[in-house]
């Protein structure tokens, strides 16, 4: 039996459709069975035709299934295609481009499955059975392709390839918003630009354009007008930053603008977050902002090599043993099996299950990230979501509607709670472990020594477990799921009973390096740092084969090169002299104030930075300067600003911009009605409510353990 194609179809599987895919695993028992009945020289004739008859049992399901969809979508792209003068069709005609892309992987996934139950039964029995081609994909290619070339004329300018990718990756028609890019298995929303004019076509990517004497010089699509004249913004204050004496010191006056720059572009998202990290070490080393510990500027090959040495360090291999944690246990389903056991425990009540999926989701963020999480745990409530009643069609009178964020026409009340439960919680567990979340890498970056996994439990967990159940109860109060809907549908358990071997290695190596991690300070004599345990999952995964080159593939680079570009930056800015600088000058405000209270100064900046900003980019911008500020009090106290204030990071929720979770939530609508699940009002009316919470319980209980911690 191929394991590797067992896993591959299941991890592949669309979720609702997993009753109709082939029984791959009971075809290759039954073979296994016949080899063994042969092998004890009991097999007859009646045992083949069972299995042929088992066989073509499983093609003829798969087949009638792959006609019911057949027929539902190529329906559903004729009507549509009547429908295109209304704005909404395109979210629509992303939709169905998905379940179109679905079915042809269903067909492709089955069609290899078949093929190598053939190929195994022949093998093992000496047989020739051959079969008859599944189904031709011909006619669903066809529709595809017609599908893209509608697209592409209503929404593209006639342009095939832009038409493939803004259906291909629907997210990325957000970037007007903010730019980051999520993928999962919910509808996700795209903007529209429509007409009020329903007789006419709709607009159709409007652009700035450029004449001269009759003819177009250049043209450039409106949506990304404004990421050009941010840019041109950012280019033209950093060249008369450049020319401006602020710090009375070249390399401080240099360095300056150049923070100033990378924030703008960070900020606005220009250009991509990655691309200005890429950018600041050429950056840094052509402008000289280098200095040696005695002061003189640095020459470029050794600024070169500091800055390099800067971009990797024991940070960056915790990041990256982090992603392997994260690939591993989602590869294997045993993070979604985890999940599915404790949800289908939380039984069917609607504030139950709530609870439930805010704890899973805070509780996963932990080991597969905060930015993976939520994807995950919006497909574990996609059976739920399915059978929810609209608002508009329910017709108990009976039923409160909360009246602060949902309106009549507006989705089911219940799945809108779900899914800002979901968000809000991953924001929360976005601080709960120092992998959850880029800002904690960023945080863990500036603290020395680094803080070792028990320390950091010590002072996030009991913020991060108050902060979930407050949000809870904000969203019951607000919505009152259970008087929309009293009783949900129960989420069953997924996955077989049977633990694999490879799931309990995974397992095996996960605790032995989450145990390490722990007693990192302790072991500090014999592994030196956190990192050179990161080392540890990276070699056996990758080295037994658990995980393998796609996967390697898979892991969030552009978040490694982000926090790289940052670590550049903070080391640029610390041998310059400017980080210094600018420390002392804010020392001179805070320094006769008591350390709680610089605390709750820093704390309040970093939250209403990453609510309107991002939790990254204000790790990135303002954590360098808190560390900075408590190595310069009279009684120093760099590690508790620094972990506070990062901490408060991920207390930033209230605005649909505020974090990778919060982002993937807004971008979720109904697959029937087409409207989003979520407004910016549902998160303000209850993300402001729990930002504020989570950042006093920072700067109260935080502020107490840490205390008590030394720091």
């Amino acid at each position: 039996m191929d394991i590797t194609f067992s896993h591959l179809l299941k991890a592949n599987a669309v979720s609702q459709w997993l009753n109709h895919y082939m029984d791959y695993d009971g075809l290759a028992l039954q073979i296994t069975q016949l080899e063994q009945k042969r092998n004890h020289g009991v097999l007859i004739d009646e045992d083949h035709l069972l299995f042929a008859t088992a066989l073509d049992s499983e093609m003829d399901k798969v087949t009638a299934f792959y006609t019911q969809m057949e027929h539902t979508l190529y329906s559903k792209l004729d009507f549509l295609q009547q429908q295109m003068s209304d704005g909404s069709t395109e979210r629509q005609m992303a939709t169905l481009y998905t379940s179109l892309m679905d079915l042809e992987a269903y067909v492709e996934l089955n069609r290899t499955g078949f093929t190598k139950v053939v190929t195994l039964y022949n093998q093992r029995l000496d047989k020739d059975l051959n079969i008859n081609p599944l189904i031709s994909g011909t006619a669903l290619s066809s529709h595809i392709d017609r599908l893209k070339r509608t697209y592409a004329q209503w929404y593209c300018h006639d342009s095939i390839p832009l038409a493939t990718r803004q259906l291909t990756h629907p997210t990325q028609a957000v970037e007007v918003m903010k730019g980051k890019h999520f993928s999962g298995s919910l509808t996700t929303t795209t903007t529209t630009i429509t007409t009020t004019n329903k007789h006419q076509p709709p607009a159709i990517a409007p652009s700035f354009t450029i004449s001269c004497c009759g003819h177009r010089v250049i043209s450039i699509p409106t949506l990304n007008l404004r990421q050009y004249i941010c840019f041109l913004l950012a280019v033209l204050l950093f060249i008369a930053l450049l020319s401006i004496d602020c710090f009375g010191n070249r390399q401080e006056n240099y360095c300056f603008a150049l923070l100033v720059f990378a924030a703008i572009l960070w900020a606005t998202e220009a250009i991509p977050l990655y691309a200005t990290s890429l950018a600041l070490p050429f950056l840094i080393v052509l402008l000289g902002v280098m200095r040696t510990d005695s002061g003189q500027p640095m020459a470029a090959s050794a600024a070169s090599k500091a800055v390099f040495g800067s971009m990797f360090s024991s940070t960056i291999m915790m990041l990256l043993g982090g992603f392997a944690l994260a690939a591993a246990l989602g590869k294997y389903g045993i993070a979604r099996a985890f999940a599915t056991h404790v949800l289908s425990r939380a039984g069917t009540r609607p504030r139950w299950v709530l609870l439930a999926i805010m704890l899973v989701a805070g509780f996963l963020s932990m080991w597969i990230s905060n930015v993976a999480t939520p994807v995950l745990c919006f497909s574990l409530i996609e059976p739920i979501l399915r059978t929810l009643p609209d608002d508009d069609d329910d017709d108990d009178d009976s039923v409160e509607k909360p009246k602060l964020t949902v309106t009549s026409s507006s989705p089911s009340v219940v799945g809108s709670c779900l899914i800002l439960g979901i968000a809000l919680a991953s924001c929360i567990g976005g601080m709960t472990s120092p992998i959850s979340s880029p800002q904690n890498i960023i945080t863990v970056q500036y603290m020395d020594p680094t803080p070792g996994w028990g320390v950091w439990f010590m002072v996030a967990l009991p913020i991060s477990i108050l902060s979930i159940f407050v949000c809870w109860f904000l969203l019951l109060l607000v919505y009152r799921p259970d008087r929309a809907s009293p009783h949900l549908n129960k989420i069953q358990p997924s996955g077989n009973s049977k633990i694999t071997r490879t799931q309990v290695a995974v397992m095996a190596i996960t605790l032995i390096t989450i145990g390490l991690w722990c007693a990192e300070t302790t072991l500090a004599s014999y592994l030196g740092s956190t990192g050179i345990v990161a080392t540890l999952p990276l070699f056996l995964f990758f080295g037994t084969g658990i995980l393998d080159k796609e996967d390697l593939n898979g892991f969030l680079w552009s978040v490694v090169v982000l926090a790289q570009g940052g670590m550049a930056l903070g080391e640029a800015v610390t041998s310059s002299g400017l980080l210094q600088d600018i420390a002392l000058r804010i020392k001179e405000t805070v320094a006769h104030l008591d350390v709680m209270v610089i605390l709750a100064i820093f704390s309040v900046l970093v939250l209403v930075f990453a609510t309107f900003v991002s939790h990254t980019v204000a790790a990135l911008i303002i954590i360098p300067i808190v560390q900075q500020v408590g190595q310069q009090l009279p009684v120093p106290h760099p590690n508790l600003l620094v972990m506070g204030a990062g901490l408060a990071c991920s207390a930033g929720m209230g605005l649909p911009v505020s974090g990778y979770p919060n982002m993937s939530a807004i971008m979720l609508e109904d697959p029937l009605s087409g409207r989003p699940y979520l407004t910016t009002r549902d998160f303000v009316v209850t993300g402001v409510l729990t930002s504020i919470f989570c950042c006093l319980l920072v700067i109260t209980m935080g502020y107490g353990i840490m205390f008590s911690l030394g720091y």
